[in-house]
């Protein structure tokens, strides 16, 4: 415990001599201002860029499904939605967050500049491909995918090996694997294997949820006691290695639930794992986050994560709660909403901005819960159409909210001066 201490007060005066170094010497500023603004650090093209894909994204899929638009694309519209959502929205800001806060964890300095813009241009090539018709073109898009990925990645290994910060390895392998899905996924649809590759589109929402598990363990406490002026949240060590356990045998076993019948098994161990999730938050305070719509939303929709678990395990003995209903209580009320509560803390914090929202960013935390809600309650009533509808209007309402308020703060420079 000693050790670890020292290192992280290593960690932080490095850091600390980092940006001392850059404000203090010219030249260095000079250069850093000589970026544009957005390319400055990950989090600008990778929250603004994902978050309008999001509304592009769901306004599609929901236009496909009233038959108001002919469906073009070589890849089913399912496979390009779920795909989309996951991986072009979801793991995507996953990147930019984590390249964005490990330059604070590492004290070294992140990608930036034209290696950022680099890596925006094969995101967004892979985003125009996936429209395509041409199986060719879906190739080139999944190259393009691969080389973002990788840019992402071993950036971010390069940043976390290079400082010794081993608390957060643990990003480079679970990225890795969402990697690996995202591509398997592509290519098994181009392969004529839509229901494999729907199926690895699912697993993928397990290893974001994982990613949330790790991420929000870690920060929401600490946001909490930081904010409320609260005495430091210290969670179980047995409990949290135990969910960390169910979470990783949970995700195989879905996975492996394709070829072999063990939907009882499988239903079991989603409830026990959603349960401990809940009983993870138990000390968290957060009744006492009620009125800081900062907190409460981070809280809210890591509940939803235990919600959701349990009702995917429910599903596979009610017929009425289908499993794409319970799921997403996951991406819609956990991811989804965690994201966007994220983005809003992280934007305001590294754009040299106090903590502090307006009424419409609390807005946009209350219509993605809203989402969450009718989402899985309508289909559960077979009103599966309006809720689809009303699910996908209050999602394109709440990141339409995020992208006016938040794009200002995004394309230009923090007003301290400083780089970021």
């Amino acid at each position: 415990m000693l050790i670890r201490t020292i290192e992280l007060i290593l960690a932080n005066f490095t850091y600390l001599q980092l940006r001392a170094k850059a404000m203090l010497q010219p030249e260095i500023l000079e250069k850093e201002q000589a970026i544009i603004p957005i390319f400055r650090l990950a989090f600008r093209p990778f929250f603004l860029l994902p978050a309008l894909l999001s509304i592009i994204a769901v306004v599609i899929w929901i236009t496909v499904l009233r038959g108001n638009l002919q469906w073009q694309g070589i890849l089913p519209a399912n496979i390009w939605h779920g795909h989309e959502m996951i991986f072009g929205f979801a793991a995507s800001v996953a990147i930019g967050f984590l390249l964005s806060a490990a330059q604070t964890w590492t004290g070294v300095r992140s990608i930036h500049g034209w290696k950022l813009a680099t890596m925006v241009f094969f995101w967004l090539a892979a985003r125009i491909a996936l429209f395509s018709s041409t199986p060719s073109v879906l190739v080139f898009a999944v190259i393009c995918e691969v080389i973002w990925w990788s840019m992402g990645i071993s950036y971010l290994a390069y940043m976390v090996i290079k400082s010794n910060n081993r608390r957060n390895l643990i990003f480079i392998p679970l990225l890795s694997i969402i990697m690996m899905l995202d591509v398997a996924t592509l290519w098994l649809a181009l392969m004529g294997n839509p229901g494999l590759a729907s199926h690895l589109s699912y697993g993928a929402v397990f290893m974001m949820a994982t990613m949330v598990t790790v991420v929000g363990g870690r920060v929401i406490p600490f946001f909490t006691t930081r904010a409320l002026n609260l005495p430091a949240i210290n969670g179980h060590s047995v409990l949290e290695r135990v969910i960390a356990l169910m979470m990783a045998m949970t995700f195989i076993t879905f996975i492996v639930s394709y070829r072999f019948a063990i939907s009882e098994l499988l239903a079991g161990m989603l409830m026990v794992t959603g349960c401990l999730q809940i009983i993870r938050m138990f000390n968290w305070q957060t009744v006492k986050t009620a009125k800081t719509p900062l907190l409460w939303s981070l809280h809210l929709s890591y509940l939803n994560m235990g919600i959701g678990f349990i009702t995917m395990g429910i599903s596979y003995f009610i017929t009425t709660i289908s499993f794409s209903s319970a799921i997403h209580i996951v991406t819609v009320g956990t991811i989804g909403t965690m994201i966007i509560a994220m983005m809003s803390r992280v934007s305001l914090g590294h754009t040299g901005r106090a903590l502090q929202i307006n009424t419409w960013i609390s807005l946009s935390f209350i219509v993605l819960l809203i989402a969450t809600l009718v989402r899985f309650l309508l289909p559960t009533l077979n009103l599966f159409m309006s809720g689809y509808i009303l699910a996908a209007s209050c999602w394109a309402l709440g990141f339409t909210l995020f992208i006016v308020y938040y794009t200002p703060m995004l394309i230009t420079a923090r007003p301290d001066g400083r780089s970021g």
